[in-house]
Formats: structure tokens, sequence, C-alpha cells
């Protein structure tokens, strides 16, 4: 039997390929041009074009017919730069909010109904949350959904709202009218608390760091509800706060 190399997916590698011709050409490059270098038929390089500029990895010159790189790429490249600035800027003040409280610490950016984590820090050697870079969240999940609908303008909250909040736990809010109440209280305080919310037997604090390169960011502390002693949740607080303000001190 021969072996087992994986799942391949041509038009993948082949929309790839195409993004790296026409990133390397000058004055942009036509479908025939394409289609020599890739050795598939015109029309095949056509639909994948198309949907490539569909997509707005690919323009295209109405008069040239040729195809550049789209809005798209741009767009993606500083994200990511963005992303590594706020690693940079938020690494070494994580190590020591992580260390000083004892407690997981995250780092997330707002995506379209979501919140991705960039960078995390857990306690060595011991049972906590733990959710690597590139763990996604749904936007109305506890504290960090807070932080962030209440950095937005009101049409945009409005737009999120409309879908309805979800009942993750018995503690969730779902009541739309006492929701738009703590996004106010969010926004007064500057800072985002739950318990049970998300996920039962966990608490959370968030604090929105700011925005870079159009990725809005706030700083999550998570720790179990088992093991939360008093006046804990006011250290957490006032330690994230002052975290997020180095880090945007560290982002300018």
């Amino acid at each position: 039997m021969p072996a087992q190399t994986g799942y391949r997916a041509p038009s993948v590698g082949r929309a790839l390929k195409i993004l790296e011709l026409v990133a390397q050409s000058r004055d942009g490059i036509g479908i025939s041009e394409l289609s020599r270098h890739l050795e598939i038929s015109k029309g095949t390089v056509f639909g994948l074009c198309k949907q490539l500029e569909a997509g707005g990895a690919l323009s295209r010159d109405p008069s040239s017919k040729r195809y550049g790189l789209g809005p798209l790429v741009a767009t993606l490249a500083r994200r990511g730069f963005a992303q590594a600035s706020l690693r940079d800027a938020a690494g070494p003040e994580m190590t020591r909010l992580c260390s000083r409280l004892d407690e997981s610490v995250f780092l997330g950016v707002m995506g379209r109904g979501e919140v991705m984590v960039v960078e995390a820090r857990q306690p060595p050697e011991q049972i906590r949350i733990s959710a690597g870079p590139g763990t996604r969240l749904p936007l109305l999940a506890g504290a960090v959904g807070k932080v962030f609908l209440a950095g937005q303008p009101p049409a945009v909250v409005d737009k999120i709202l409309a879908q309805g909040l979800p009942r993750h736990t018995p503690n969730s809010v779902v009541d739309l009218d006492q929701y738009r109440r703590e996004l106010e209280q969010v926004r007064e305080q500057g800072y985002a608390v739950e318990q049970d919310e998300y996920l039962n037997g966990i608490w959370g604090v968030a604090v929105l760091v700011g925005s870079a390169g159009g990725l809005a960011s706030a700083l999550y502390v998570v720790g179990f509800t088992s093991s939360l002693t008093p006046g804990h949740l006011d250290e957490v607080v006032r330690e994230t706060m002052e975290s997020a303000r180095s880090i945007r001190q560290n982002l300018r």
C-alpha cells in the first residue's frame, strides 16, 4: 500500500501560486502568462483569478486586463504586523501579571463575531485555564466580549445584539436591556467582570488595551471560581488595568 501523504487541494495550491506570481510581477500579469507558468488551461486560471478578485486578493486593470495584488493582501499584512507589535508590547507585561496574580493571562483581538487569542501566559506546573494563540471565542462570551462591545459605536453594537444573546450557562446575561446597562457600566469603570457566565466554574476580568493597526485588543485574566479568595477579584482588576496602561504606553 502506498504511503499516505495527506490531503491535497490542488485549487488552493494553484491560487497561492497565482498570488506569488502576481506579487513578483512589476506591471501585473495576464491570464495567458499565468496559464503558461502554471501549465493549466486559461479557463481554470480565469476561474481562480475571478474568485481571488471577488475576495479582494487580486485586482484587475480594466484597460490592460492584467492582475495585481488586491486590498485584502495589504489588510492581512497590516494585521499581521499589528499582531506582532501587540505581542511584543504586551509579552513582558503579561509575564509579570501572570507571575503577580498566579492566574492565566490572555491577549485577544476582536474579529468578525469572535475574539482570537494572540498571546497567552499560564502559571507553570499548576492546573490553570489554558488556551493557546489562535484559540477563538464567541464575541458574546463573558467579560472579554463586553469590553470589546463597550468600545464600539452604537450602530455596531445594535447590529451585533440584534442577533440575540446566547445562553452559555444559567448565569449568562440574555436580557438585552440588562446587557446594555452592563456595557454602560463597563464604559464608566474601564473593565468588565464575569463569573460563571461563559463557562461554569470560571471567572474573568477583561480590560480594553486599545487599537493597533485597526485591531482592537484586550487583556483578559481568568481563573477557577472554586479558588476565588476574598479580595482577589479586586486585586486582579487593579493589576490588569495597570498592565493595560503599560501596554498602551509600549505601543506608542
